[in-house]
């Protein structure tokens, strides 16, 4: 009974709402859009508040609706009518002449609902990627349009298909010969379109007006006819279709092509939207002809081209379907394909539009003010870039121009950069996202920061780029960046003359080693500051100028260059890259020719200690001054320490005492010891480790024996950084507090590689150095005489110290007193060596023979 029931209830509602034909409600809608350029008089009314963006949608609900209840693959006879009839072309057309205004919004938001919402595959059609491809032209030249929303979101549709295949990119970046007004390569016998893969010819649409390339025909018969046709039969072409409101007689007598909806042969040979009057297009400059007329020849020149088969005259703009040629507006300087009149001479287009693509577009949406849009952007260029096929990267990476706008649009950031930033403002910014444009310049700041942002922002887009794409499109993008940002604009900078420049210059580069993690940038930009050089260093030899130059600027006249200077190498020994330790020391230290030949040989020294004291205080690196029985106490037996390494205790122990108790003042503050420094030191250390994990450095310092087989009677040279910096240690106690403290870091950094050779150096107080040798004890040693020397001459010294202590905390206001420098010194110097004792204990000595 229910069931009797229910099959009324179903006939009653099917008799009520007989089935609508879905061709001609899209045919309909259709004809709704090109009827308001015939009724429109009002050119100023937005097209938001037309009709059209409802009908476009139901159009689009149409094609989904009928692709819906067919099988997959097959083509409904609304989406045939679409590619039959050119309509994205016509589209795209109207979409350029921005009539009515806000066409263009319109249109990108159809072109991405309809690729966006088929599931058939669309963009392997020439009615559909050439469209698309112009219509890529149309965006992303112009920074700020009303559009850039909609243009993003078409872009993101675009990338999205091709990443679900990768052969499409180069299908749409070959777009340049469409748009110069040449044709993309069709087979014949394609019809006119070319099948996606994986589907076969008759699960396609019919080639009903697909274009043919030049004077071919179509090759298929007994083509569709849509509503109110009728059919003339032409040689080889039996009942060809004929757009709707056409007849026969009106139609051209070539093979294979037609008029669009409404228009005749005579039409003045130019295209009109369909149904539009004279008055209701704007002026336009530049406007392409919508396909839909006929062919005579394939246009060759470069430029935007008239359809097949029309006339130009000084008025060259295409005209939809259905209008007249008087109601268009004038557009000059468009080329004319060959057979076709011209009354004024062609001109060739801007470089910037003939070449514009999907690449293109990208890369300037990626520029945009809009955050959500540049966002978006270079999320898709990620995408793309990341494509695993290698004939996808190969196109991306040497087809297009992706390289080159990156890295030209990180050269005009960086130009923005004001010369002479701060050093200290640059590395005090938070590091920049690629994520979070904008974010740094809110809360005001130094002048440039917005700038420097920006450009960190950018650098920061260009290492997760290369991070995440293909090894080919990675390669191609380093290497750009290397040559045109490196070697092209940075280099320069760096070796000028301009004390104001240089200081700028150091900042921001320091700032850039800061800010790359893509181990593919970091060597090239290790590379390009030192050099490739692996082999021990020579006293004054400098192979590599850069490298030279900016280890002389750390001491530098200047203490702001120097200070920006030793920053710099700062970052870069806490970059990851074994070539920078390696390059500014390690080379140097692999012979052990520090160490005095022939001391393990004699074995131990059996001296009491007395004669150990009475040794310690004729070495030249000791003063008078020093603390009464330091040596005494804290030398402890060679015996005792094997191969002339104390114990980590006595090592502590010796670092901690360099400094003489009426220097300290921390403890006379209640503040702790060393072991404050323990904490940080052993994060420091661990860093160093995991970093240099892969290197496969030793675990125990090279035998000497081998050494002196390898490196037979070669003259110690610690290196022109190492001697830079023991230089400027012996000058801590005329040197500016800041600058003071940066050396000082920058031995830190180094004394923490877990190198063995690099441990031994500069933190084994117990070597038996070479004649001519020093260290890093030996200098402190040195300094820490003269500073007890120079302290007797300071009236209230310890009240001194301890007044400058206090200020340097905050404590209290800082006021001029005399000796300033030399008390900041004494300072440092103790809290440096209390960081020294806590590296040394946590690092523990290496294990080994010696």
């Amino acid at each position: 009974m229910l069931s009797r029931l229910g099959a009324l209830l179903q006939q009653a509602v099917e008799t009520r709402e007989p089935s609508v034909d879905l061709l001609e409600a899209f045919t309909e809608h259709w004809t709704g859009i090109t009827g308001y350029y015939l009724e429109a008089t009002d050119e100023s009314v937005p097209a938001r508040q037309t009709d059209i963006p409802w009908r476009l949608r139901q159009m689009l609900d149409i094609l989904v609706h009928e692709e819906r209840q067919r099988p997959p693959g097959d083509t409904g006879p609304c989406l045939e009518f679409l590619l039959q009839h050119k309509l994205l072309e016509t589209l795209g057309t109207l979409g350029k002449a921005e009539y009515p205004p806000g066409m263009r919004q319109q249109v990108l938001l159809f072109f991405s609902r309809l690729l966006g919402q088929l599931q058939h595959p669309l963009l392997h059609y020439l009615n559909v990627h050439r469209p698309v491809q112009k219509l890529l032209q149309l965006s992303g030249d112009r920074l700020g349009s009303g559009t850039e929303r909609e243009e993003v979101q078409f872009t993101a549709v675009l990338c999205s298909k091709i990443q679900q295949d990768p052969g499409l990119l180069p299908h749409i970046l070959q777009g340049k010969s469409v748009l110069n007004g040449g044709r993309a390569p069709e087979s014949p016998r394609t019809e006119g379109l070319e099948h996606p893969s994986g589907t076969s010819a008759s699960s396609m649409p019919r080639a009903e007006g697909l274009e043919h390339p030049s004077g071919t025909g179509a090759s298929s018969e007994h083509l569709k006819h849509p509503p109110g046709t009728a059919a003339i039969s032409t040689p080889r072409e039996e009942h060809l279709e004929h757009p709707l409101g056409t007849s026969a007689s009106s139609m051209p007598k070539k093979e294979g092509l037609e008029h669009p909806l409404g228009t005749t042969a005579s039409s003045e040979h130019l295209e009109h939207p369909l149904g539009t009057a004279a008055s209701s297009m704007p002026r336009k400059e530049n406007l392409e002809h919508p396909p839909g007329t006929t062919a005579i020849s394939t246009p060759r020149e470069e430029g935007l081209e008239h359809p097949p088969g029309t006339t130009a005259s000084s008025e060259c703009l295409e005209h939809p379907p259905g209008t007249n040629a008087s109601c268009m507006p004038r557009a000059e300087h468009l080329d004319h394909p060959s057979g076709t009149d011209a009354t004024s001479p062609p001109a060739q287009p801007s470089p910037a539009r003939r070449d514009s693509n999907l690449v293109t577009c990208l890369v300037a949406l990626c520029r945009s003010k809009k955050s959500r849009v540049a966002l978006k952007a270079r999320e898709n260029v990620l995408l793309l870039a990341g494509l695993s096929q290698e004939a996808a990267a190969t196109c991306l990476a040497r087809g297009t121009a992706l390289c080159q706008l990156l890295v030209g649009h990180l050269c005009d950031l960086y130009s923005a950069v004001p010369a002479g930033t701060d050093p200290a403002d640059v590395l005090g910014m938070d590091r920049a996202s690629w994520r979070s444009q904008g974010d740094g310049a809110g809360d005001g700041g130094f002048p440039g920061k917005e700038s420097l942002a920006e450009f960190l922002g950018w650098l920061d887009f260009l290492d997760e780029l290369v991070m995440g794409a293909h090894p080919l499109v990675a390669d191609a993008i380093s290497q750009a960046v290397e040559e045109k940002f490196f070697q092209g604009t940075l280099q320069p900078q760096l070796l000028q003359m301009s004390e104001l420049a240089v200081l700028g210059a150091t900042a921001v580069l320091a700032g850039t080693v800061r800010q790359l993690r893509s181990p593919a940038l970091l060597h090239r930009l290790v590379l390009f500051l030192l050099g490739p050089h692996r082999h021990p260093e020579t006293p004054g030899d400098a192979p590599h100028a850069l490298r030279a130059q900016l280890i002389e600027r750390c001491d530098h006249l200047s203490d702001e260059i120097s200070l920006a200077s030793l920053r710099l190498f700062e970052e870069l020994l806490r970059k990851p890259h074994e070539h920078v330790a390696h390059n500014l020391v390690l080379r140097n230290l692999e012979a052990r020719a520090y160490l005095q030949r022939g001391a393990e040989e004699r074995g131990p020294p059996e001296t009491d200690p007395e004669e150990d004291g009475l040794e310690l205080e004729e070495d030249p690196y000791f003063t008078d001054g020093f603390p009464d029985g330091f040596g005494v106490t804290k030398n402890p037996s060679r015996a005792s320490t094997p191969s002339g390494k104390g114990r980590v205790s006595e090592v502590v122990s010796s670092f901690l005492c360099l400094v003489p108790e009426e220097a300290k003042t921390s403890s006379c503050m209640e503040e702790g010891g060393y072991d404050t420094y323990v904490h940080d030191a052993l994060a420091m250390v661990q860093a160093c480790r995991a970093s240099a994990a892969p290197w496969g450095w030793p675990s125990c310092p090279r035998p000497l024996d081998s050494c002196h087989c390898c490196h037979p009677m070669v003259a110690f040279y610690e290196g022109h950084f190492l001697k830079v910096l023991f230089d400027r240690m012996s000058r801590i106690l005329d040197q500016p507090y800041s600058l003071n403290l940066q050396v000082t870091s920058v031995l830190s950094q180094l004394a923490a590689f877990p190198h063995p050779h690099l441990h031994e150096y500069l933190l084994d107080p117990y070597l038996s150095l070479a004649p001519g040798c020093r260290s890093l004890f030996s200098v402190l040693v040195r300094v820490i005489g003269e500073l007890m020397q120079r302290l007797q001459r300071v009236p209230h010294a310890r009240a001194k110290l301890l007044l400058v202590r206090r200020q340097l905390l905050g404590l209290v206001p800082g006021e001029q007193m005399d000796h300033a420098v030399l008390l900041k010194a004494v300072v440092v110097l103790e809290e440096f060596c209390k960081e020294l004792a806590a590296i040394a204990l946590v690092k523990g000595p290496p294990e080994g023979p010696p």
